[in-house]
């Protein structure tokens, strides 16, 4: 199976991911582990998964701020894994409230930390998702990005 650890995110998020699962509990975690195995993925990517999801858990959310009329300038690395798609995602993400400064340098982070290279729009859709879900306080954001992946384009007829 060709594989990454964002697909093993997706597995586990659309799978697994609920209120309820609480990835604290060792129960809880070999029994979502064997699922994955069970699924086809192996087991170095799954370590990989479980990790960047602890790594996300405990990257401080900064509150940074930044003026409406700032913009950020993204570093030789990201403009390698990200396209320039994937960048204008982003920017899309912030300019509609889904993403704040903060929560756009997690995703970014979390990126870099994936190591993955051409990271496409899809990719950053549901890192975007996991991460909001992921984090406190981010309902509303969360919500949003939801609704922007699986609820349909509503047509205006005039």
């Amino acid at each position: 199976m060709n594989e990454s650890i964002i697909d093993v995110l997706v597995y586990l998020f659309e799978n697994y991911m609920t209120e309820d699962v609480d990835l604290k509990e060792n129960y809880t975690v070999n029994h979502i582990y064997q699922g994955l195995e069970e699924a086809g993925f192996t087991k170095k990517t799954i370590d990989k998964a479980f990790e960047w999801l602890s790594i996300i858990n405990e990257m401080p959310s900064e509150n940074i701020s930044q003026s409406s009329d700032g913009f950020r300038i993204y570093h030789a690395i990201e403009n390698q894994k990200i396209n320039e798609e994937g960048i204008d995602f982003i920017m899309y993400l912030e300019s509609t409230g889904i993403l704040s400064p903060s929560t756009r340098e997690l995703l970014l982070n979390s990126l870099l930390y994936l190591n993955a290279d051409n990271v496409d729009v899809d990719d950053l859709q549901w890192l975007a998702l996991i991460i909001l879900y992921i984090q406190p306080e981010q309902e509303q954001a969360f919500a949003s990005m939801e609704s922007l992946m699986f609820d349909p384009p509503v047509d205006h007829e005039h």
